[in-house]
């Protein structure tokens, strides 16, 4: 064995794990930082899901209890909207795709399975639901649903399906559950996962006020 040659190759050794070193840490950057950003981005995302959750699940409360409140006022599904509308307003990047009010009669206030099609899609049925897409919450007008001074739903009102006016405000004859369903869909925010985003529904289901 040749001495010389063996220090040579000590020192060699020690010389070149610095280097070694540095790459090792350079690979282990490169895993981890990807996976510190999902990590993140998943926060951010669900963080941001949770609070948009909590206010659609506010609006369609608050929605239900107007259209409840009015029991058969003509104008019951619209001034219904207009609240929900304004609830919504401070969504982040979330947009609803459509609103249904519905008899909830059903013994778990469930949406009629008539009000969806076989594709899972809401549309409105007449004596069971009224349904309302994001275009026409975006440009509702009173004049929608035949104006001031109503009392009956015509063929072209919005919400002759389900017309308010038809709801039983009675107690002696059981007072009408009233629902409201809501679907919004939510883009992703950082844009880091697969797919358009997350979709969100939440339903409401309260008993008619009492009238005369």
């Amino acid at each position: 064995m040749n001495l010389r040659t063996s220090r040579k190759d000590r020192i060699k050794n020690v010389r070149s794990r610095p280097n070694g070193e540095r790459g090792v840490a350079v690979v282990e950057v490169a895993i981890i930082l990807p996976l510190l950003a999902m990590l993140v981005s998943g926060i951010i995302e669900f963080g941001m899901a949770w609070r948009d959750s909590l206010t659609v699940s506010s609006g369609t409360r608050s929605a239900a209890r107007v259209v409840s409140n009015l029991g058969t006022n003509r104008l019951s599904d619209y001034e219904a909207l207009l609240t929900l509308d304004a609830a919504l307003g401070g969504l982040s990047t979330s947009y609803v795709v459509g609103v249904l009010i519905y008899d909830g009669s059903a013994a778990d206030g469930a949406v009629p399975p008539a009000c969806t099609d076989a594709s899972n899609n809401p549309q409105s049925v007449s004596g069971k639901c009224n349904y309302y897409t994001a275009a026409m919450i975006s440009s509702i007008s009173i004049s929608n649903f035949d104006g001031l001074g109503a009392t009956s739903c015509s063929a072209t009102s919005w919400d002759h399906f389900y017309c308010p006016t038809t709801r039983e405000i009675h107690q002696d004859q059981g007072l009408e559950q009233i629902g409201v369903w809501v679907r919004v869909e939510r883009d992703w925010f950082t844009h880091m996962f697969p797919g358009q985003g997350l979709t969100v529904e939440h339903q409401t289901v309260m008993n008619a006020e009492p009238g005369s």
